[in-house]
Order: structure tokens, then sequence, then C-alpha cells
């Protein structure tokens, strides 16, 4: 696990940490915090059984990562190969269900931020 340090998270972690506690995941899925899940997918594009103390670590090391880069207030999937954060598209759009355009929905359009760079 994770351990604080006095200068704070460095974004570096962020894949390294969330495969320490789920090593064969590729995609994860943070949802506004209303809505208490978050999901795990691995290169299959299926959705990993995970317990949900993991899904919340999980969510917790992504959005402490990205910090105030991403609006929390919506849907983001952070892709674990490239380190890079996306905003999910919408129910109705290819991606949503990764399977569908077997892309996990990852455009350049959606993409929000890079590990160790900005984006937007």
């Amino acid at each position: 696990m994770l351990q604080d340090s006095p200068s704070g998270f460095r974004r570096a972690n962020i894949s390294a940490a969330i495969r320490e506690i789920a090593p064969t995941a590729v995609l994860v899925r943070v949802y506004p915090e209303r809505r208490s899940v978050t999901h795990l997918f691995e290169s299959d594009f299926y959705r990993m059984l995970i317990d949900r103390r993991t899904e919340e670590e999980v969510a917790r090391i992504v959005r402490r990562g990205f910090g105030k880069v991403a609006n929390w207030r919506l849907a983001h999937d952070f892709y674990l190969p490239t380190e890079t954060l996306y905003l999910t598209p919408e129910p109705d759009q290819n991606g949503y269900i990764p399977e569908d355009d077997h892309s996990f929905g990852l455009s350049l359009h959606r993409r929000i931020a890079i590990v160790g760079g900005e984006c937007r």
C-alpha cells in the first residue's frame, strides 16, 4: 500500500500503486463520489470483480494523483498503460461499455491529463 510522505503524492506512482492492489487492471473508471462506485477493467474489456474497499482505495489513488486537474463531479477513466486520464464517455457513446469499440472509449478529445504532464 501507499504511504503518505511529507513531499506529497507523486503522479508517477499512480499506475504502480494500482497494480499493487489490482495487478491485472488496465482501466479504472472513477465515478463521482455521490455514486460511490469505481470499476476496474482488464485488458479483455471485462470488469474485474473486486471488493468495495479495493474500489475505494483505487479511486482515492486516482483522485489524489490528478487532484484539481479533473472535474470529479464527472466520471473519468484512468488508462494504466499510457498513464492517461480521460473523461468517461456518456452512456449513449461508444466506449461507455468498454467492449463496444475495443478502445475503452479512449479518444484524444476526451483526454484530460497525462502523468507527468498536463493536457488541457
